[in-house]
């Protein structure tokens, strides 16, 4: 994805809703900007799952900018890199 080095994969399953998007630079260092987008339909439940079992939140649960309806929130995955989750 041009000459920066990032990398974008989209995967989509059979009969399902389902598509995972995962945006990644080839180095190993933890990006900085989003590398996955979750889609969910309890935001806020699935935060406060992760976050009891010990996950950074690194945003809480709030309305999109870009669209007001939609439910975002940000967290740090296993490896430090940030994740998104959003409602439908």
């Amino acid at each position: 994805m041009g000459r920066n080095g990032w990398r974008w994969i989209e995967l989509k399953f059979n009969s399902a809703e389902t598509t995972l998007h995962f945006l990644r630079r080839d180095d190993e260092v933890p990006s900085a900007e989003p590398v996955l987008v979750l889609v969910d339909d309890d935001v806020e439940g699935t935060i406060a799952a992760l976050q009891s079992n010990g996950v950074e939140i690194i945003t809480r649960p709030q309305a999109a900018p870009w669209q007001p309806t939609r439910t975002i929130a940000e967290f740090r995955d296993s490896e430090g890199n940030r994740v998104v989750i959003g409602s439908r």
